[in-house]
């Protein structure tokens, strides 16, 4: 059984994960032996799920032999009553708690890398679940040998090797295992596949399971193109304000692409500003058919915080607007600067008196002006609609009123003509 161990150098301190199943004791039996001088120090992690009742025995038998071959050994048990006591399947959040505390611990052993004991057979396997559970698209489809992670990288050196091989070996060297029971039981999907579903199909003469890897070599490089080409878009529509988290992108362009590339898009948008991951494709897809809808403003709900906002010919994420950061009625009874919701308002001291105290307000309905330079008034909300103001927007946009409360301006659209010059309303303070 030969490693691929172009993964670390002789300079390196590498980490073992050890489970105490076959693989990885043969594995780690190979570093001690054939690959001893690979590297400077080793050293094994191991994490007890505290599911098992044997666990307790396993983690006794692994300190015995790293002690028995000098090696440094962490133990890390894990408390995932939580999600036993809801009846929840707990391989998705061991993982994550597994790899939470592999980082912590190679960053406090300040090691180079973590290896992990992944063969073939897992690699075969993790195509095949991501392809039948809706996966595929929006990640590789399966195990790269190498991968960064928080300050390290994760080799995988018996990626190449089958699970057949480490058996024959097993058995040359008579290295000690432990068998955890849980694989054989199908009710978990991962456990079906390798147990049935793939050896069904070696059995049938006409078809392989290993043809897989063609299949992941080709989604993969489809999957890198995708993704550069989000990068692009990114770079070249999406503007994006790190104070506020306030992100714009033009809702055509962003309704030009294939529904693919959206995901991919949003995913990278999601993850890198805001935290959101596994956004389901069927929620994706409910998104983009009301994107690519006639309604010209709606909001989706993100999270308690987050909104996606539509206003147009935009798309935007912004936090919600909770009602109460925002001054709803001001009075303003001399001229100078004023603040109102995002806006500043420069009041001129020429200013006529008889028009003070100003009233500013957000709109109400029935709110009407005097149209300039002709007989008429016409509705605040036509001259939203004509200038296509987003609706949160509109709820911000001060409406100021003179003493007798006819209004006067309506935030940067409109002022009335005679007194132009003495009210300035700009947006942010900038005029």
């Amino acid at each position: 059984m030969q490693l691929n161990s172009n993964g670390w150098h002789v300079d390196d301190h590498i980490v073992v994960a050890v489970s105490t199943g076959i693989d990885s004791m043969c594995l780690l039996y190979q570093l001690l032996n054939d690959y001893k001088d690979s590297y400077r120090k080793l050293t094994c992690l191991h994490v007890n799920h505290g599911v098992r009742s044997a666990s307790i025995e396993e983690a006794r038998f692994l300190e015995a032999y790293c002690e028995r071959h000098h090696i440094d050994l962490h133990i890390k048990k894990l408390d995932l009553s939580h999600s036993l006591d809801r009846n929840n399947s707990i391989q998705n959040e061991a993982r994550i708690k597994r790899y939470e505390w592999f980082d912590e611990m190679m960053n406090v052993l300040e090691a180079d890398v973590l290896l992990t004991a992944h063969h073939l057979d897992d690699q075969l396997e993790t195509i095949m679940y991501r392809i039948f559970n809706g996966k595929s698209t929006r990640n590789k489809l399966g195990f790269d040998e190498l991968s960064k992670r928080k300050g390290y990288q994760i080799y995988r050196p018996l990626l190449a090797v089958s699970k057949k091989e480490i058996k024959q070996f097993q058995e040359r060297y008579h290295i000690p295992y432990f068998e955890d029971e849980s694989n054989k039981d199908n009710k978990y999907v991962r456990n079906d596949i390798r147990n049935r579903i793939i050896p069904a199909i070696d059995e049938n003469n006409q078809l392989k399971a290993s043809h897989l890897l063609k299949l992941k070599q080709w989604h993969d490089e489809q999957y890198d193109i995708l993704q550069y080409s989000a990068k692009q878009f990114i770079q070249e529509f999406v503007k994006f304000d790190e104070q506020s988290k306030y992100l714009e992108v033009s809702r055509q362009a962003f309704n030009n692409l294939p529904n693919s590339l959206k995901m991919v898009v949003l995913d990278c948008l999601l993850s890198k500003y805001y935290e959101l991951f596994n956004i389901s494709a069927k929620t994706y897809e409910e998104w983009f058919k009301q994107f690519s809808s006639k309604k010209a403003q709606f909001s989706i709900n993100l999270t308690d915080k987050w909104i996606i906002q539509i206003a147009y010919g935009k798309l935007i994420i912004m936090a919600k607007n909770n009602g109460d950061t925002y001054f709803r009625v001001q009075t303003i009874k001399k001229p100078g600067n004023y603040f109102f919701n995002k806006y500043r308002l420069e009041i001129h001291s020429n200013l006529p008196k008889c028009l003070f105290p100003l009233t500013v307000r957000t709109r109400q309905s029935g709110d009407t002006f005097k149209l300039n330079g002709r007989d008429g008034y016409k509705k605040v909300n036509r001259l939203f609609i004509d200038c296509k103001v987003p609706q949160w927007v509109r709820d911000q946009m001060p409406i100021v009123l003179d003493k007798q409360q006819r209004i006067i301006a309506v935030g940067d659209l409109y002022q009335q003509q005679t007194i132009k010059k003495w009210i300035i309303i700009s947006k942010n303070g900038d005029e």
